[in-house]
C-alpha cells in the first residue's frame, strides 16, 4: 500500500476492523508472528506504570480552534517502552521529516482531521491534512516504521497511539483516545498519555463534524519539546 486508507487508520474502534478486515486472515496472520516472536509484557497506562529511570519526556501541542486563542496539550512519551515510536514523535514536534520526494515538514500547522466523538481525535497527516498521508520523521526518506510493540495499553482517557496505514506501516498520524479502548490493544502501538490539557481533548471533541470530519480548523499552530 503506499498510501494511506483514511477509513484504516485506526483499526477496531467503532467500525470494528482489525489487521486484515473482520472477515479476512488477519488473526491468523497475528497469531502466527505472537507465536514466532516474543512480545513485551502489556502495561496499562495509567497509576501501575512503573516509573522509568528516567523521566519521560514530554511534548506540547499548541492548537486553535477555528483560529481562536491557542490551548496547550502535554504529552508524556514512554520512551522507556516504545523508544523508537516515542522518536518519532519528538522529531515531529520539532524537525519534522525530509524526503527528497515529498518534501518536509513537521507537526507544526497541521490538523486533526478526524474527531470521532467519544472514541478518539485524530491527527499528524503531515503531506495531505485529511487522513490519507503521513511521512515518519526517524530517518531520511523513509516515510514508515514498524510496530514496535503493544505492550502498553488504551487504558483510559488521553493515551496517545499510532494511526497507521497497515502492518509495520507506522508514519506521522497519531490519535489520542477519549476513552479505554481495549479493542485497539494489540492493533495500534500506544506510546504515551496526555498529562495537561484534557479539557482541550473536550474542546476538540465539541467542533461540529460531518462523517466525522471536523468543519471547523483544528490546528496545531505550535509544537516541541518541554
Amino acid at each position: 500500500m503506499s498510501a494511506f486508507s483514511r477509513s484504516k487508520l485506526v483499526r477496531g474502534a467503532g467500525d470494528a476492523m482489525a489487521r486484515g478486515g473482520a472477515r479476512g486472515w488477519g488473526w491468523y496472520h497475528r497469531s502466527l508472528a505472537k507465536m514466532n516472536a516474543p512480545e513485551a509484557a502489556a502495561v496499562a497506562y495509567d497509576a501501575v506504570v512503573p516509573t522509568p529511570a528516567q523521566p519521560r519526556p514530554r511534548a506540547f501541542l499548541d492548537v486553535s480552534i477555528g483560529g481562536a486563542k491557542a490551548e496547550r496539550i502535554v504529552v508524556e512519551l514512554a520512551k522507556d517502552i516504545v523508544p523508537q515510536t516515542a522518536t518519532n514523535f519528538l522529531n515531529m514536534c520539532t524537525a519534522g521529516f525530509k524526503s527528497a520526494a515529498l518534501g518536509s515538514g513537521s507537526y507544526q500547522n497541521s490538523k486533526f482531521h478526524n474527531v470521532t466523538k467519544g472514541v478518539y481525535v485524530v491527527g499528524g497527516d503531515v503531506l495531505k491534512g485529511d487522513g490519507t498521508g503521513g511521512h515518519a520523521a526517524l530517518e531520511e526518506n523513509r516515510r514508515y516504521f514498524d510496530d514496535e510493540n503493544y505492550a502498553l495499553q488504551f487504558s483510559e482517557e488521553g493515551v496517545l497511539g499510532m494511526a497507521n496505514a497497515g502492518l509495520n506501516k507506522n508514519a506521522s498520524q497519531f490519535f489520542i483516545s477519549l476513552k479505554p479502548l481495549p479493542q485497539l490493544n494489540g492493533r495500534n502501538v500506544a506510546f504515551g498519555k496526555v498529562v495537561e490539557g484534557k479539557n482541550v481533548l473536550k474542546n476538540i471533541e465539541g467542533v461540529y463534524c460531518v462523517k466525522n470530519k471536523p468543519l471547523t480548523d483544528i490546528e496545531i499552530v505550535s509544537c516541541g519539546v518541554l
